[in-house]
């Protein structure tokens, strides 16, 4: 069945929601997309929407051209003019091939769709982060037939990169060995090596630990290194799509984990971190940040932000105590306490502790020191003070890594 249906349908799922929950569907979306997922979301066809028709193209998109569509439920759902044009589209067809073809996820599950039977299975959302429901949605198209490719599925051998076999491996393996030797002049060579490879021939595998390897080149200070970052879209213009993907996954991976692939916490590599967050909203490199948001999912509550799509913004939250000096008397970074008694600061926030600092001089500590570009920080302070303003953290206190 599924064979020749795909090939009648253009995408494997279509995504129908309310804008209103668009921040979990895009997660939805960015996971789907990373697992090799043929899928309609609006926000991936901006260009092929512009200037349609989009009540006779939304029509066919829903009515014609997935194999499913995944129908996210909710109060503003059933209010919206286009939330019932897609509704009634996929309702049509599932009415005329008497199918399984909507999927209903509820984040409202009191909420009575029209046309939908009570007895109609669905997903309560309450109960699945996007990742999870992403999984489900391919594990539905897999029993149905559908083969995905692409999945960025990674051998431990290069998640934990001390197991690589590099003397098994030929020329890749004396590449990654002379790249690990932390000797530019060894590293140099190695990295020009690397960008005249036959990348047609590399496996998923390679490219990504090749990645993690250019990457902590660039970290150490390598010229050739520090350049393919600095241009990375440019740098990666010439290879394949799929091997650029798993370079770029390869350098994410080495930002958060260590070479026994183990998550880093607040012992980033940061360094090089706002040169790869500048593909965030690059359409192409879409699935390097779902797959790194993946890897992450576990570690959330122990990082301020993750790369995103929609890039984050890291709100840091200043009360100050009138005082001579003005005295902080409270930090907060998306809500976690980065303010701290401990002896223990962050990197070189240690020197914050015995000078005073303007919002200007700890915006740019924080970009350097977590990685941040300055446009994704945003500081606001008591009011009545200013970002020209000297402050003073307290006596004996220093600013710490968030965690909860």
């Amino acid at each position: 069945m599924s064979r020749a249906r795909r090939r009648m349908n253009k995408y494997h799922i279509a995504l129908s929601f309310a804008g209103e929950d668009r921040e979990y569907v895009e997660e939805v979306a960015n996971h789907l997309r990373a697992s090799g997922v043929d899928v309609f979301y609006d926000l991936f066809e901006e260009e092929d929407l512009w200037g349609k028709n989009l009540y006779e193209h939304l029509t066919s998109v829903y009515r014609d051209q997935a194999l499913f569509t995944v129908m996210f439920v909710s109060q503003f759902y059933v209010e919206k003019l286009w939330g019932n044009l897609e509704r009634k589209s996929a309702q049509a067809r599932a009415f005329r091939e008497s199918s399984e073809y909507i999927l209903p996820a509820m984040f409202d599950t009191y909420v009575e769709v029209p046309g939908m039977l009570e007895t109609t299975g669905y997903i309560d959302l309450n109960k699945k982060t996007p990742g999870k429901l992403a999984e489900l949605i391919v594990r539905k198209l897999t029993k149905s037939g559908v083969t995905l490719e692409g999945q960025n599925a990674y051998s431990e051998n290069v998640k934990a990169d001390v197991d690589y076999p590099v003397k098994a491996k030929g020329k890749i393996g004396r590449i990654i060995e002379k790249l690990k030797s932390y000797n530019w002049y060894t590293q140099s060579p190695a990295i020009s090596d690397i960008m005249s490879l036959d990348w047609s021939k590399l496996s998923s595998d390679d490219a990504f630990v090749l990645g993690r390897n250019i990457y902590q080149c660039a970290c150490g200070g390598e010229n050739r290194a520090k350049e393919i970052l600095d241009n990375l879209r440019k740098e990666l213009a010439s290879l394949p799509e799929e091997r650029a993907i798993d370079l770029v996954n390869g350098m994410f991976f080495e930002v958060y984990f260590n070479s026994e692939g183990e998550f880093r916490g607040s012992d980033l590599k940061s360094r090089k971190l706002p040169n790869l967050l500048k593909i965030q909203n690059v359409k192409k490199f879409s699935p390097s940040i779902s797959f790194i948001r993946r890897a992450l999912e576990p570690y959330k509550a122990e990082l301020p932000f993750r790369p995103n799509t929609q890039p984050e913004t890291l709100q840091i939250k200043i009360k100050v105590k009138k005082a001579d000096p003005p005295t902080v008397r409270a930090m907060t970074a998306n809500g976690f306490d980065i303010l701290s008694s401990d002896e223990d600061p962050s990197g070189s926030f240690w020197k914050l502790s015995y000078k005073g600092f303007t919002l200007k001089t700890l915006k740019k500590q924080l970009s350097s020191e977590w990685g941040i570009p300055d446009k994704q920080i945003d500081i606001s302070v008591t009011k009545g003070f200013s970002e020209d303003d000297e402050l003073r953290l307290p006596e004996g206190h220093c600013i710490k890594w968030p965690s909860p």
